[in-house]
C-alpha cells in the first residue's frame, strides 16, 4: 500500500520527469557528440586528378583534408605522361567526408615487354594479324625472292627477332616476306640444282618446309 501510494506522489512524478529530461539531454548530447566527432553531414566533393602526377594529386588533397593511396601501377599509355593518375576511387565529383583516402591507379614509366609470337612461315596477312593482337605494330614490309609469300625474317631495330624473345610492347617490327615469283628450284651448269633465294635463317627455312609438308 506505502509502494502504492508512493508511485502516486508528487515526489514520484518529480524524480520521473527529472530522468526523462535527463535521458533527453544524455541523447542529445551524444548525438552532437558523434555528428562533430564523424563530421556528419560535412561532405566534400572529389577533385579530378586523372593525368596529374602524383605529387600534385598529393597538394590537392591536401588542401581539401584528403589522403592520397597508390594501390597499383597499370599498362603504359601513351596518352597520358609518365606514372601520371590513370584511376582514382571514389570518382571526381563524388561526394566524402573529410579524412578521406582517395586510392590511385597510376601510369607505368615504359611498356611492358612481351615474348615475341611465331610469324615465320606466316603470309603477310597472317603475321600482321598475330602482331596487332600481340599488340606490336607493322613497320617497313621487304620482298625478297623466293617461291612463297611467307615471312622470311622479322627485324626490330636491325635485330633479327626470333620467336619468344622479349620485346617491349608497341615495338614497331620491320618484316622481310617472299615475293612469290622465285622458281622452287632451277637447273645450275650440271646437274646440280641450286635454290635462287637468299640465305634464310634454318629456322624459317624449317617452319616452311612444315608449311608445304616437306
Amino acid at each position: 500500500m506505502e509502494f502504492i501510494n508512493f508511485l502516486l506522489s508528487k515526489t514520484f512524478f518529480k524524480n520521473l520527469i527529472a530522468a526523462i529530461i535527463l535521458t533527453i539531454f544524455i541523447i542529445f548530447g551524444l548525438k552532437f557528440y558523434l555528428d562533430s566527432y564523424t563530421h556528419h553531414n560535412d561532405y566534400h566533393l572529389v577533385p579530378q586528378l586523372k593525368g596529374k602526377s602524383v605529387e600534385e594529386a598529393e597538394n590537392i588533397l591536401n588542401e581539401r583534408k584528403m589522403n592520397l593511396v597508390v594501390i597499383d601501377t597499370l599498362e603504359y599509355h601513351p596518352d597520358y605522361p609518365k606514372f601520371a593518375i590513370l584511376e582514382q576511387n571514389p570518382r571526381h565529383g563524388d561526394k566524402v567526408k573529410l579524412g578521406r583516402k582517395i586510392y590511385v591507379k597510376i601510369n607505368s614509366g615504359k611498356y611492358s615487354n612481351i615474348p615475341f609470337p611465331n610469324i615465320l612461315g606466316k603470309t603477310q596477312r597472317q603475321a600482321q594479324n598475330i602482331l596487332s593482337a600481340t599488340g606490336l605494330k607493322i613497320g617497313k614490309i621487304s620482298k625478297r625472292p623466293y617461291f612463297a609469300e611467307v615471312v622470311l625474317r622479322a627485324i626490330h631495330k636491325k635485330d633479327t627477332l626470333k620467336p619468344g624473345m622479349k620485346i617491349p610492347k608497341n615495338s614497331r617490327i620491320d618484316l622481310i616476306v617472299g615475293d612469290g615469283k622465285t622458281p622452287v628450284e632451277s637447273e645450275g651448269n650440271g646437274n646440280e640444282q641450286t635454290n635462287k633465294t637468299d640465305k634464310i635463317d634454318s629456322q624459317v627455312q624449317k617452319t616452311l618446309e612444315d608449311v608445304l609438308g616437306k
